[in-house]
């Protein structure tokens, strides 16, 4: 197990109710079992009193930084101690 550092940037601070968390994880999988447990209820809570019944998930919602890194373009998925997680949530603009 590592302790990763995961940062939630922005608007994810304000709707989730958290800032950053330590978390011991692996890898980026468990690294997105731990944010859909811990804070897709809180998410779904949000959405839900503003109307939108559509289930959606915080993680395919955002972008994952791991070191600044995406997680997409990653070979590894596995996790080391110190690492930093950051959790930025998707947005569209033109």
């Amino acid at each position: 197990m590592a302790k990763v550092d995961i940062n939630f940037i922005g608007p994810w601070r304000l709707f989730l109710g958290a800032r950053s968390v330590t978390a011991d994880l692996n890898d980026i999988d468990e690294a997105r079992n731990y944010i859909e447990t811990n804070y897709g209820p809180v998410y779904q809570k949000k959405l839900k009193s503003m109307g939108i019944n559509k289930k959606q998930s915080v993680w395919d919602n955002s972008n994952v930084l791991l070191n600044g890194t995406n997680t997409r373009q990653l070979n590894t998925q596995s996790l080391k101690n110190g690492d930093r997680l950051d959790v930025v949530p998707r947005v569209a603009g033109g």
